[in-house]
């Protein structure tokens, strides 16, 4: 028996995970900019020699020991902190609910952000700068993809759950019905006909996984409820294609 409550304690307690993960992340970036910045010079301060068509590093003697230390051990410590900072924010985020970690996106995008950083200031003014460009680009565009996804959809949703309860009401007919399959599930796709209320007729696709008394067919009728405002917004659509014109009554 204990008599400190499970959720408080520091493993269990969601802000302390979170403050955790951004440390971790930072960390992450930060030993990627060493990272990068150590190998660049390591690989720029080497001898190369050209040999069945390819250049291959035959020495380091233009580096000092140092860096090359620093190179050998970043290469070991950049994935241990990747693979520790991704479980602490997948848990993270699994203690406070708010959804899948997508920890693959923040893991490449810190470290190939930090790789290019890195790499690019060894690099400028005295190699090609294409590939550090790359990377910094690549990682700053998985860092964004996660809040522009989450927006995205949240937007998607404040506008059907408005057109659910204030949307302009139109009867919709389905002119043909297919199946298709969604990451193994088996779905209902059906194509709808209606009319808004300038008596245009306009067409919207919906979907619904296969369930109990759930079979659309073509001819059936549908509510559909859109925003007047934006007629032809496929994302302010609603309808429920479970439930037909007649099963509504």
């Amino acid at each position: 028996m204990s008599t400190v409550d499970p959720e408080l304690r520091w493993w269990r307690n969601a802000r302390t995970l979170r403050a955790t993960s951004t440390v971790l992340w930072c960390a992450t970036f930060a030993g990627s900019l060493v990272t990068g910045w150590s190998n660049a010079r390591v690989l720029g301060g080497g001898r190369w020699v050209r040999w069945a068509g390819a250049d291959w590093l035959v020495g380091t003697d233009g580096t000092s020991e140092t860096v090359q230390q620093i190179a050998r051990v970043s290469l070991i410590v950049l994935p241990l902190l990747i693979i520790v900072a991704g479980a602490v924010d997948g848990y993270a985020r699994a203690r406070s609910r708010t959804g899948p970690a997508w920890c693959i996106f923040s893991a490449f995008g810190w470290a190939a952000l930090g790789l290019g950083l890195g790499s690019f200031a060894a690099l400028v003014g005295s190699g090609s700068l294409a590939l550090p460009v790359l990377l910094t680009a690549l990682g700053a565009l998985a860092l964004v993809i996660r809040p522009i996804t989450r927006r995205a959809l949240a937007t998607r949703a404040e506008r059907r759950a408005w057109s659910r309860t204030h949307g302009a009401p139109a009867d919709a007919v389905a002119t043909k019905v297919d199946v298709e399959t969604v990451a193994g599930i088996d779905r209902w796709r059906v194509t709808l006909r209606y009319e808004d209320r300038t008596g245009r007729t306009r067409w919207h696709r919906a979907s619904i996984r296969f369930q109990e008394r759930v079979m659309p067919r073509i001819g059936d009728g549908y509510e559909i409820r859109y925003d007047p405002d934006h007629p032809g917004r496929r994302s302010s659509i609603h309808v429920n294609l479970a439930r037909t014109k007649k099963a509504a009554r």
